[in-house]
């Protein structure tokens, strides 16, 4: 639990967030808030954690852990997002199509969440401008 607090952390820190501000956001108090960044509680509650990443626009999940190393292993995520990306690319390229970063990244998460075929990132590319 302790690496998921210091990512917590990390992510209010990232976004400009305080106690204060989160509380406002998740409707936990902040002196709740508070031990639970500082570990001054022993068991801050999963449900309060992931209320606290929701309000960062974040959510807590299981992710699967390669048991040999104990890492996580996203070395396919990787495979399949440089694919999407030097596809997003070249398509646009070849329809003669400026994307800016803020397209690109959309392209590439709708494609990627949908897992879409060629020639429907294609038709998206083309509807976009």
């Amino acid at each position: 639990m302790s690496e998921i607090i210091d990512q917590l952390k990390q992510l209010m820190n990232n976004f400009g967030e305080t106690d204060y501000s989160m509380q406002r956001k998740s409707n936990i108090s902040q002196s709740t808030i508070y031990r639970i960044l500082e570990r001054k509680t022993t068991d801050p509650g999963v449900h309060k954690i992931d209320t606290l990443a929701r309000a960062l626009g974040f959510r807590l999940s299981l992710v699967p852990v390669n048991e040999t190393t104990s890492q996580i292993d996203y070395s396919s995520e990787v495979d399949t997002l440089k694919r999407i990306i030097t596809l997003v690319e070249s398509l646009a390229n070849a329809r003669g199509i400026e994307l800016t970063p803020e397209e690109k990244a959309e392209m590439i998460l709708s494609n990627y969440r949908a897992n879409s075929s060629k020639e429907e990132l294609g038709m998206r590319i083309v509807n976009l401008k």
